[in-house]
């Protein structure tokens, strides 16, 4: 074991003047239980403490001596203050002065509100939750609804529906001409014009049908 700390380097020695914390001049700090708040502090770096002033106040603003605060503990040179008078669910705030051998006070700082916890209160009650509001329709850019659109969709395809169901009633009780034979040279002419009377009404049908798709989709998508 010798051997191995002779091994070491000087730099792996502990510094018997070194500190593991080093808090900053004028510091506070503040641990909290159930019935007790313990302040510890630094002094200011050109003060020489002859005598030391804690005080307690409300925790809504933080005293500022003797004339709104109580004194906490004893005036004898020490860095740290335990106040065994709190209250439980109450908040306080500590102020720490320093007097020089001349008396001159020298404000060490405050620690703001602390509040000391109260184990035995009741936990605060859920905050009831509230119904959704039913948001509106969104509205287009032209300021028509969804709903409008599908019945404007909906009338628009009903009529041409109904206008195609017409002109298919039309053409099919639209009467023959009687058959006659035809003359060289208008055989062509007259069964092109049979022809194309008959051939209107399937493409009447498969254009009211894809009417009906379409305006279905529109309307009950």
């Amino acid at each position: 074991m010798l051997a191995l700390l002779a091994a070491l380097p000087a730099a792996a020695y502990a510094d018997p003047t070194a500190r593991g914390y080093e808090p900053n001049p004028n510091h506070l700090s503040v641990v909290v239980t159930t019935d007790l708040v313990y302040v510890t502090w630094t002094d200011p770096t050109d003060v020489q403490p002859a005598n030391v002033f804690a005080y307690r106040g409300d925790g809504s603003a933080c005293p500022t001596g003797a004339s709104d605060g109580t004194l906490i503990g004893s005036t004898s040179v020490t860095n740290h203050m335990i106040d065994g008078t709190v209250a439980a669910g109450r908040s306080y705030c500590y102020t720490v002065l320093v007097a020089d051998a001349s008396g001159t006070l020298h404000k060490v700082g405050s620690t703001g509100a602390v509040p000391v916890p109260d184990l035995k209160a009741p936990p605060p009650a859920a905050a009831p939750s509230s119904a959704p509001v039913p948001q509106p329709a969104a509205a287009s850019a032209d300021g028509l609804g969804t709903t409008q659109k599908k019945a404007i969709a909906g009338s628009a395809g009903g009529l041409l529906a109904l206008a195609l169901v017409v002109v298919i009633v039309r053409l099919l009780r639209r009467p023959r001409p009687a058959q006659t034979r035809p003359v060289w040279g208008s055989e062509l002419r007259m069964s092109f014009t049979g022809l194309s009377v008959s051939a209107l009404i399937i493409p009447a049908v498969i254009a009211l049908a894809w009417v009906l798709v379409v305006t279905a989709l529109l309307v009950f998508r």
